[in-house]
């Protein structure tokens, strides 16, 4: 089997455009159908599951049997390829619900809008006898709906659907992603459409708490979790849910596949009989939260003309007036001694270079602007680049993240990252950078005079490293010593974590 490269034409009939995602079993690439001219998705299987006989096999009938369903919320599945074996697809210009969660949770009604209409795609699926084995964030489409919302949601990636009731590979190897796979996937049983169900119920978990049912250390920990212990429940952390939304989430999640919703229709109609609780998308559910512990609140003492009538009878009898002390005169002198002393001190030390000095903020470098910068990448320029603003904005509690890949050293990547650009050329002592939750990361640091970043260049010419570090944790502060009016941020680890992985950063502070 030859590689693929762009320019190259598949089947004789479908024109390589560019490279657009990989994953554990497949490499997706943008591709021209020369024979209908519109754009498709090639999706083409990696060869060592290629090379499987059997997997072949099953993934060719499997693509035959997903193109008979037509739904409008599942990617359509067009057409097989054979030279290298794979599958076309409807081509889908909208981001996956997984850039979305990153931002944050989804309202309510965004969350049940959603559920209902991929349990209507997984209906559709079900009823052909497929089962799709991998429901997670990065393999749902978000469409265009009503007033901007993403409540036409596209269920993708049809790789590893399966109508066998087996759940592994020739080689064993578990398919699916480990945040969100049905317990009996986990133990490598038989599955039906309750599986889906699950790892549905698992993604809506997500997008109403903002945090997996189950994430551990590394993909086993986090896959095994499932086994031994029940999630948190969704009723305490996103307690002004409606309990009909809640109980249907958390019923998905059961262990046993019994005790869950026994087909996707079902679980549609348990979300959407509380959907009726759920306000419209201009009245968003406040949801009550503890006072954020900074800034703190400041609470003032209550004036004395305010204070309430005491309950005891008050004696209006006249007291004597006691003489009040004056006590401006002794202020006022102890201020003139403290100013004297201050006068005297500034005539001696004014003409002396004091070298202990501290450096008033004045004279620290200020960061005017931060660029995504991924030289190695392919297509249009990623690593969402409209958020490297918030890596600099003086805000935690926004932040910058790269893009998620399938390995911690980025695969075919060397590293991806930020330029920062300074308001002038300074000497730099050190960098101060916070993540969200990352462990294990690493970075070089470069700085260098005149240089922006450039798609057609890389990471050479910022010069050779002038410091960074690795093994890193949440908040790291790393020498710099150096000169210049830029610095990147060159990422060559994500950290620890379950795949996908990314690594997102908070704050940058240079001085």
């Amino acid at each position: 089997m030859t590689s693929i490269d762009a320019g190259q034409l598949l089947d004789e009939r479908y024109l390589v455009v560019a490279r657009r995602a990989a994953g554990a079993t497949a490499t997706v690439w943008e591709t021209q159908d020369e024979f209908l001219g519109r754009r498709v998705a090639v999706k083409v299987l990696h060869e060592h599951l290629a090379a499987d006989a059997d997997f072949l096999a099953r993934f060719v009938e499997e693509a035959r049997t997903a193109a008979t369903v037509n739904h409008p919320n599942l990617v359509a599945v067009y057409d097989s390829i054979t030279d290298h074996p794979g599958i076309v697809l409807e081509w889908v210009e909208a981001p996956d619900l997984r850039q979305r969660l990153d931002t944050g949770p989804l309202e309510p009604h965004e969350a049940v809008a959603l559920g209902t209409a991929l349990c209507a795609g997984l209906t559709a699926l079900h009823e052909q006898g497929l089962v799709h084995r991998d429901v997670k964030p990065a393999n749902i489409l978000l469409g265009p709906g009503s007033s901007g919302m993403a409540i036409s949601p596209k269920l993708t990636d049809f790789g590893i659907a399966t109508s066998n009731a087996g759940d592994r590979t020739a080689t064993g190897v578990v398919l699916g992603t480990a945040k969100y796979l049905a317990p009996e996937q986990v133990r490598g049983q038989s599955i039906d459409g309750r599986a889906d169900v699950f790892a549905l119920a698992a993604v809506l978990y997500e997008a109403l708490s903002g945090r997996a049912p189950w994430n551990r250390e590394g993909d086993l920990p986090t896959a095994l979790a499932r086994l031994e212990e029940d999630p948190p429940d969704l009723r305490h952390t996103h307690p002004a849910l409606p309990a009909a939304i809640t109980g249907a989430v958390m019923r998905g999640l059961a262990r046993e596949p019994d005790d869950r919703w026994p087909d996707a229709a079902s679980f549609a109609a348990a979300l959407a009989g509380g959907s009726t609780l759920a306000p419209p998308p201009t009245a968003p559910i406040a949801v009550p939260v503890p006072d954020p512990p900074t800034p703190p609140q400041i609470r003032r003492p209550t004036p004395t003309v305010a204070m309430s009538t005491p309950s005891t009878p008050v004696d209006n009898k006249p007291r004597p007036v006691r003489p009040r002390r004056r006590r401006w005169p002794r202020v006022i002198g102890f201020l003139i001694v403290v100013a004297i002393a201050l006068l005297g001190w500034t005539l001696v030390s004014g003409s002396t270079n004091d070298p202990l000095e501290p450096v008033t903020s004045s004279e620290q470098a200020t960061i005017v602007s931060s660029v995504a910068f991924d030289p190695e990448g392919t297509g249009a320029p990623g690593e969402h680049n409209d958020r490297a603003r918030f890596a600099i904005d003086r805000d935690t509690s926004t932040w910058w993240t790269t893009e998620r890949y399938d390995a911690r050293d980025l695969g075919l990547k060397s590293g991806v990252g930020l330029v920062l650009t300074l308001d002038r050329v300074t000497d730099l002592n050190s960098i101060t950078i916070r993540t969200t939750d990352s462990e294990g990361w690493s970075v070089q640091l470069h700085v260098a005079t005149g240089v922006d970043a450039d798609p057609d260049g890389g990471i050479n010419d910022f010069g050779v490293p002038v410091g960074g570090g690795t093994d890193l944790g949440e908040s790291v502060q790393l020498d710099l010593e150096a000169r210049g009016d830029t610095v990147v941020v060159w990422i060559t680890d994500l950290g620890r974590g379950a795949t996908p992985i990314r690594l997102a950063i908070s704050e940058i502070t240079i001085r």
